[in-house]
């Protein structure tokens, strides 16, 4: 073997193993219960958003692990822990500094939620101030929210899951008067529809519509976060994600686009 093909040799054998090296790492995946996007039960997580991202880890063939957490736990680990990656977080500009982009999952909207029986009106979101609003902690709307001048513990206060803040409209003492959902959220957390009456939307946060990404920590190693959105290019250009979005379309409300 001559000077220059031993060289390319080298090249090839030092390229392989590193590949080799950075795809034998396992990543984490975390989530969040958040029906239908993530349905987590005690022997798995389903879901729109989890078949889409599964689909791109198995193009992507990187080894992963999967598990779902309170939001606030789920979102401060991929923001700080390395090889950590996050669904469905909804992108603001807020969080565009905070974490490596892999690609869009889905597109739904979002509203200000009250007791049907309660007589609240709003055009705006300045209006909107002037009532008690609850939201999830660390979650889209919570930062968004904040950075529109609401106020923690004055307009504006954090629950740490979505069951506990459809109780607090009904507990007179805690004085709540709204909190933000997604309308297929409020239809998967409310089975009975003489229970879903109980609630009207108020006002719908076009502002924040929600763009659903997946992400990972910035101290994630770029060749996997590389990997991840060539996967997710290459399923959208295909048609996967559009045909996976399709199929749950038939139970939702709230999907802004199928394409």
């Amino acid at each position: 073997m001559n000077f220059a093909y031993k060289a390319i040799f080298e090249l090839i054998i030092i390229i392989l193993l590193f590949n080799s090296k950075v795809f034998a790492v396992e990543i984490n995946i975390v989530t969040e219960h958040l029906a239908p996007f993530q349905i987590v039960t005690e022997e798995s997580i389903n879901g729109l958003s989890t078949e889409i991202i599964t689909a791109a880890l198995h193009e992507s063939q990187i080894n992963y692990s999967l598990e779902a957490h309170p939001w606030s736990h789920s979102y401060n680990r991929a923001l700080h822990v390395a090889n950590t990656c996050i669904y469905s977080l909804a992108y603001i500009p807020e969080r565009k500094e905070k974490f490596q982009w892999v690609g869009h999952i889905t597109t739904s909207s979002i509203s200000l939620y009250a007791l049907s029986k309660n007589a609240i009106a709003i055009k705006n979101i300045e209006q909107a101030k002037n009532y008690r609003i609850a939201v999830i902690k660390d979650d889209v709307t919570h930062h968004f929210l904040m950075s529109k001048g609401f106020v923690e513990n004055k307009n504006l206060y954090v629950m740490n899951n979505y069951d506990s803040l459809l109780k607090l409209l009904e507990i007179p003492n805690r004085q709540i008067d709204l909190i933000v959902l997604n309308d297929d959220l409020l239809k998967n957390r409310v089975q009975n529809s003489a229970e879903t009456q109980k609630y009207k939307a108020v006002f719908m946060l076009e502002e924040l519509t929600l763009d659903f990404r997946f992400a990972c920590s910035l101290n994630t190693d770029k060749t996997i976060v590389n990997s991840l959105k060539k996967a997710m290019d290459k399923m959208e250009r295909q048609g996967v994600n559009s045909a996976i979005r399709k199929k749950w379309q038939r139970q939702m409300v709230s999907l802004i686009e199928l394409n």
